[in-house]
């Protein structure tokens, strides 16, 4: 079994393809093998893994934070002997990716982040309260994201319904354990968002000098859209992105589309990779 040791914790991962790496990560790693491995898999030495508490990781104790998270994603490129990789993720594995390029600059070819927001403001945490509530009593977290604002009873659903409903969408839904094995992993893990906020990094955020997408869901909250597009202006030359029709999961629901935004992306920046079809 592919394994490797990463300061305290043991992540599991898969690799396929080879050339440039790219690792795209954001819970465990059955989705992007549906939607993204064999895809990029023909251009670039594709690598995902299961975050801490997710799949076949280890889960260690104690509270989790961005820069755990962060530090798991640098010691598993150490381990494989990864100096620099294209480096991406959505929603959490959005925000590891950008913790990943502050703390530990220079290691990135270039940046995706996805489906999140640099800060989370008074409705997001209150919001995310609620969600650990939901986590710890057993019940499924996060179907539906944050309210934008007073004039809206609840925000929009995570994921297309029938997206959800489909064969494709009941199939990845049962192969992974989401965002935790637990209900006390998912809590954990729903805590680093409550407590996720860049504003202190943002003169970090203003020396990165690599070609950076960050890449939100029509269909997703406004605040996750403005949230995202204020960020794009943190950092010099990058690029924002909508996808049309999209949702929260727009990797799994809208695979070709959100796989033809990155790849164009990076394209556009000489990292296309090689193809030996």
């Amino acid at each position: 079994m592919p394994r490797v040791a990463a300061g305290d914790v043991e992540l599991y991962y898969e690799s396929l393809g080879e050339g440039t790496p790219m690792v795209l990560q954001a819970h465990d790693h059955t989705p992007w093998l549906f939607g993204q491995a064999p895809v990029f898999s023909q251009r670039y030495r594709f690598l995902t893994y299961d975050r801490r508490g997710t799949g076949r990781s280890s889960s260690p104790p104690g509270d989790w934070s961005a820069e755990d998270l962060s530090d798991d994603l640098a010691g598993l490129l150490d381990a494989l002997e990864i100096e620099k990789a294209i480096v991406g993720g959505s929603s959490l594995g959005g925000v590891v990716t950008a913790q990943f390029a502050v703390d530990h600059p220079g290691r990135a070819l270039a940046l995706v982040i996805g489906h999140t927001v640099p800060y989370v403001d008074a409705e997001g945490r209150a919001w995310l309260e609620e969600e650990i509530v939901t986590a710890r009593a057993g019940r499924p977290p996060i179907v539906r994201q944050p309210r934008s604002g007073p004039d809206e009873e609840e925000g929009p659903l995570t994921t297309d319904p029938e997206f959800a409903a489909s064969a494709w969408g009941k199939m990845m839904a049962a192969a992974g354990t989401g965002l935790g094995r637990t209900a006390d992993e998912r809590a954990r893990a729903i805590a680093v968002l409550r407590d996720w906020d860049q504003r202190p990094r943002k003169e970090d955020f203003a020396k990165i000098r690599v070609p950076t997408l960050l890449i939100v869901g029509e269909r997703e909250s406004r605040s996750t859209i403005a949230g995202a597009r204020e960020w794009a202006s943190w950092i010099p030359g990058a690029e924002f992105l909508v996808l049309a029709g999209a949702h929260h999961a727009a990797p799994r629901e809208a695979a070709p589309a959100w796989n033809a935004a990155v790849q164009g992306f990076l394209d556009r920046h000489g990292l296309g990779g090689q193809s030996r079809r």
